[in-house]
């Protein structure tokens, strides 16, 4: 058994604790700078799809300025298409929404005296407390009107902050996508060399995991989106599908609770509008339908073991990110989670005595095997020696294989041993040398 140095584990408990506090701090402020952090949080998740687009430009020796347009480039005209089919009647089916809710806020004291009308036809007459909340209910949805009323004046407001703040959005995760090489190289050039294998390590975790994690989420958010559109569209509410999928795709973005919540605005809208049954009850079993797809089927195979957490853990990670942070929480907690769960688990392997570029060497290896087929230009195995011993045998075909970072070529390569054949004309041609 490993004998566990005691000085390395303080340090690296020193350094957890220290860790936390930052958090913590951090987390303490964010709610003072809130946009500014969604907007930075954004551009990072951005650059961090469009990177491997870039890279694989700048991989035919394609100028790295160039190979960021050209993906910005192609970027923003698929999202100008998408704008260009979708935005306008987007716009149109929330205001349509909005104008369905203040139609009934107003009907709502009408309803209500319908209602006790109805009740006094048939001998049951409200006591005051009935009435005095009946009334109270008849001001509540009279201002509720009024404020819908005020919101839709105020949309386009919105509307131009929404678009100055995806604008900022695109051109930081611009630089972050052309300069993010630079800052990573500059950022490891500053670490001493006994933590760089660490920082490896850190880098490492959070390329698998958060990546993984982003780009599973959003392809998720997309199938959800879409069939909660099919949803509308089959059961009658074609004219919000638009609506109910957008809201669905960001509900989405929220784990494990995403198609409940993308339920709700379906539900209320088929319970707004004439004739709600069954049509109401139909949607229920379509979302029921969704969330258990989703969660059984869509989720373990899209996202799979990306994120590396137990169902219970991510719903605390949830909930707690709600709390400190509300929906930003919520939507950053569990792939902030998951990264930290990796490096905790990885120093600890550390600490039994396992360095951190085992670990790498490990993680390398294993992915691979597991995404990358073998290539045709792979290192050649070294032939068994003749006159070896089985041990000997054993030890060569055993080698380690090669890895991208901890494989290191031997500088001098073994010269083959003559055989006996050559060995004898050698020294007959010595002889020969020697007589004349």
């Amino acid at each position: 058994m490993a004998q566990i140095d005691w000085h390395r584990t303080r340090d690296i408990l020193i350094c957890i604790i220290c860790f936390g506090v930052i958090v913590w701090a951090l987390g303490s402020f964010a709610g003072q700078f809130i946009d500014v952090i969604i907007i930075l949080l954004l551009s990072m998740a951005v650059a961090f799809l469009l990177t491997p687009a870039a890279n694989l430009l700048a991989r035919y020796h394609v100028p790295r300025v160039v190979a960021t347009l050209i993906v910005y480039i192609i970027m923003l005209a698929l999202l100008g298409a998408l704008g260009y089919a979708l935005v306008f009647s987007l716009i149109q089916q929330a205001l349509n929404f909005s104008q369905t809710i203040t139609d009934f806020a107003l009907n709502l004291p009408t309803t209500m005296v319908n209602l006790i009308n109805f009740l006094e036809t048939q001998g049951h007459i409200p006591d005051a407390n009935i009435r005095a909340a009946i009334d109270q209910i008849q001001l509540q949805a009279t201002d509720f009107a009024r404020s819908m009323a005020s919101n839709v004046l105020n949309f386009a407001f919105v509307i131009t902050n929404g678009f100055i703040d995806i604008l900022l959005v695109i051109v930081i995760s611009f630089y972050l996508t052309l300069d993010g090489k630079r800052i990573r190289d500059s950022i490891v050039s500053i670490m001493p060399k006994s933590s760089l294998p660490h920082v490896l390590l850190f880098e490492d975790a959070l390329n698998r995991v958060v990546g993984n994690y982003i780009r599973g989420q959003l392809t998720l958010a997309l199938i959800v989106g879409c069939m909660a559109s099919l949803v509308c569209v089959a059961t009658g509410l074609q004219n919000y599908a638009y609506l109910v999928g957008v809201l669905a795709f960001i509900f989405e973005t929220i784990p494990m609770v995403g198609p409940a919540l993308a339920s709700i605005p379906a539900i209320a809208l088929s319970l707004l509008l004439p004739d709600p049954f069954p049509r109401t009850f139909y949607i229920v079993l379509a979302f029921v339908a969704i969330q258990a797809i989703e969660s059984n089927i869509l989720g373990p195979r899209i996202v799979g073991h990306a994120v590396g957490l137990h169902p219970v853990a991510s719903l605390l990670a949830l909930l707690i990110g709600a709390k400190l942070l509300g929906p930003l929480g919520a939507l950053i907690a569990t792939p902030i989670v998951a990264a930290i769960w990796v490096v905790v688990a990885s120093l600890y392997r550390s600490i039994r005595g396992e360095s951190a570029d085992q670990i790498l060497a490990k993680r390398r290896r294993a992915s691979w095997v597991i995404r990358r087929p073998p290539q045709l230009h792979m290192p050649k195995k070294r032939q068994p020696l003749q006159n070896a011993g089985p041990e000997a045998r054993s030890e060569t075909d055993s080698a380690p294989e090669h890895t991208e970072l901890f494989h290191v070529r031997s500088q001098q390569e073994e010269k083959p041993e003559p055989s006996q054949n050559e060995e004898g004309e050698h020294r007959q041609d010595n002889g020969d040398r020697i007589r004349t």
